[in-house]
């Protein structure tokens, strides 16, 4: 299957850290989930979460959303998937590198730095989105083998997942992917989801 993942600007009226904010950010990763599903023939509504806030599968087609303060995201496959945006933006507190991975996982980075940092953190969320699982298990899902420069592999659950990634304006963005033809759509025409699908 091609993977479509949409990367939406997030509307830029409602003031940072705010309840507003948030709606805006939310209604910009739907929007880019009803581009995604424009693309790839999956329904255009009808896009739940169970309670732990799991995005359900819909008809046969399996998602994923995420944002940030001024970009979101969104995917959709036939299979699982996970998807993750983040901000490259360096830190005050340096213990983080230790949260974030071990050593052997840095190596295979090559080394310690704010870009590796975000590089790793959108890649261990995308899977663990894929798996349905929360960052909780970070430390269970491990950097194994760096592919290129926009592909890495890590393990998790007994299973290496080959995660993509794609930069924009200062902004990462890491998909799972196994062997699939990615075409990353950026700012593509707004399609408004319904009422229904902003929850």
């Amino acid at each position: 299957m091609i993977l479509f993942p949409v990367i939406m600007p997030v509307s830029q009226d409602a003031p940072v850290r705010t309840p507003e904010r948030v709606t805006a950010q939310r209604l910009a990763s739907r929007q880019a989930l009803t581009v995604c599903a424009a693309q790839c023939g999956a329904p255009t509504g009808g896009w739940e979460k169970n309670e732990r806030e799991v995005p359900q599968p819909n008809e046969g087609f399996f998602w994923s959303v995420s944002h940030k303060r001024n970009w979101a995201a969104a995917v959709i496959a036939d299979r699982a998937v996970g998807i993750d945006v983040e901000e490259i933006l360096p830190r005050d507190n340096l213990a983080v590198f230790d949260e974030l991975a071990n050593g052997q996982e840095w190596n295979v980075v090559g080394g310690q730095s704010w870009d590796h940092f975000f590089r790793i953190w959108t890649a261990k969320e995308a899977t663990l989105k894929a798996n349905g699982k929360g960052i909780g298990a970070f430390s269970s899902c491990v950097v194994n083998r760096l592919v290129d420069d926009k592909h890495l592999t890590l393990h998790f659950d007994e299973v290496d997942w080959l995660v993509e990634h794609f930069y924009h304006d200062n902004h990462i963005v890491s998909v799972t992917a196994v062997g699939d033809d990615i075409r990353w759509l950026v700012d593509p025409k707004k399609v408004e989801p319904t009422d229904r699908d902003l929850s």
